[in-house]
């Protein structure tokens, strides 16, 4: 079935005269549909990704592991009427501030407005030990030098170990370095934070 010849070195040329069209269309209006929002797109489909809090992770963290019974993170963070429940509770007997510091050691812990913590920024190597992990081991199994084993540290887990962590001295140590991001796993890489 054929449709005709080709157009010749002219192509199709323009329109025959009075049949332009009808007056209205073109180009869509600024912010008509295609411009905007998509009125039918799930909802915050178009709202900007959230973005990490300026509220700083190791500085939430050693809030909640040193003065943490005092609700002390709680304020840094802007949740204000749980730092006043947790200072009268006294971190809720103690059972609220070890339950806070788990949540902050494996990042769950959120700003006012329910962003994520901001984690360390610097990146060496190819990070590829969890952070959340290794911060979580430190502060459950320091003192057996758990943290050290699962960053390869043999030697200084045997040490630490044999020492029940510098007698808390050295696990305390190894808390902060591994929160503010300065503790390396055996090949000199950085901890992964997500």
């Amino acid at each position: 079935m054929a449709y005709g010849p080709p157009p010749g070195p002219g192509g199709y040329g323009s329109p025959p005269a009075g049949n332009a069209p009808p007056p209205g269309y073109g180009p869509p209006p600024v912010g008509s549909y295609g411009y905007g929002q998509n009125p039918y797109a799930p909802p915050l489909f178009d709202a900007a990704l959230a973005t990490q809090s300026q509220k700083s992770r190791s500085t939430a963290f050693l809030l909640a592991y040193f003065l943490g019974v005092f609700g002390a993170d709680r304020f840094y963070l802007g949740q204000i009427g749980l730092g006043i429940l947790k200072l009268c509770t006294f971190g809720g007997l103690g059972l609220w501030h070890f339950i806070d510091v788990i949540m902050h050691a494996l990042g769950e812990v959120k700003d006012r407005d329910g962003r994520p913590l901001r984690t360390p920024d610097d990146v060496v190597g190819t990070p590829t030990v969890n952070g959340n992990h290794v911060l979580l081991a430190a502060v459950l199994g320091g003192a057996l030098g758990l943290d050290r084993f699962m960053l390869g540290h043999t030697a200084l887990g045997v040490l630490k170990l044999l020492t029940c962590g510098g007698l808390g001295v050295w696990r305390t140590i190894d808390v902060v370095l591994i929160v503010t991001g300065n503790l390396k796993d055996a090949n000199g890489n950085s901890l992964r934070w997500r």
